[in-house]
């Protein structure tokens, strides 16, 4: 048996990480369950990237004259639709909690609220990489696109650490919606600058200098870099190589996780100090 202080109520239990692999595990099966039960996913998941190929296709699809151009329409859509599902559900995901009247209970949970916030966003993001993958099927399918990659290790490679990286980056921006009343309409104008700034549809170096800076500190940045090189032959971008690209990569997500972990630190505790997250 063990002792009484073991017993004691309140007592955290945060020192294992088998036991934070369990919270974590708990939190995407959650999110999965919760996400199937609403029908609305089929807009963002289903609709929405088919409407983002289609849009690419008639814009550009027309002066396509080769096979690794219409690729790149395909990723660049794909790309699009995993990351407005990442940051849309993940942005959200602690809001959810004020919308149903949760958030006492969550925070009141016997585990940081960082690790039940990053269960749920690995499942957001895993919803972007299925969003992609439909939109690659739409590609090969209906538009005929071949679908020869130049390294395809390395391009399953650059995919899970770009999937790493926004994963990093969704739990980034859960702070910013715990904290403000106004966090929603932060993340979703966020979409189409990042859109933009990543270069999800056309080379990151042909935007303005006063842009570059931004641009390379996002994570998402340098994964799409390395993928591109990855799948396209020829494909010329910055003047970084794919293992720059990744390495890059590597840092800037270790540095949105390290950042995440230590903002919901001390929001969390500024949170249960106050009081007032369930307030609008």
């Amino acid at each position: 048996m063990g002792s009484l202080d073991d017993l004691t109520p309140g007592k955290r239990t945060e020192g294992l990480l088998g036991h934070k692999g369990q919270v974590i595990k708990a939190c995407v099966v959650l999110t999965a369950k919760l996400f199937f039960a609403d029908p609305q996913w089929i807009i963002p998941s289903i609709i929405a990237p088919f409407i983002f190929t289609l849009v690419a296709f008639f814009l550009f699809g027309g002066q396509a004259a080769s096979g690794s151009f219409l690729l790149y329409l395909v990723l660049g859509s794909g790309l699009m639709g995993m990351w407005g599902t990442t940051i849309y559900g993940s942005s959200n995901s602690i809001g959810f909690d004020r919308w149903n009247g949760t958030m006492e209970a969550t925070l009141a949970a016997p585990i940081p609220l960082s690790w039940i916030a990053l269960g749920r966003v690995l499942f957001n993001t895993f919803e972007g990489v299925i969003n992609a993958l439909f939109i690659l099927a739409i590609g090969l399918v209906w538009f005929q696109v071949g679908f020869s990659l130049v390294s395809p290790g390395l391009f399953l490679l650059a995919s899970v650490s770009t999937f790493l990286s926004l994963s990093a980056f969704g739990l980034l921006m859960c702070t910013v919606i715990l904290l403000s009343r106004k966090g929603g309409f932060i993340t979703n104008s966020m979409e189409i600058p990042v859109y933009i700034a990543t270069g999800t549809m056309f080379p990151v170096s042909i935007l303005p200098l006063a842009a570059l800076p931004f641009a390379f500190l996002l994570a998402p940045t340098w994964g799409i870099e390395a993928i591109r090189l990855s799948a396209l032959p020829g494909y010329v971008g910055l003047v970084t190589n794919y293992w720059t690209d990744m390495a890059i990569l590597a840092v800037e997500t270790v540095a949105y996780l390290a950042l995440a972990f230590v903002l919901f630190k001390r929001v969390e505790a500024y949170a249960k100090r106050n009081g007032t997250l369930e307030e609008y």
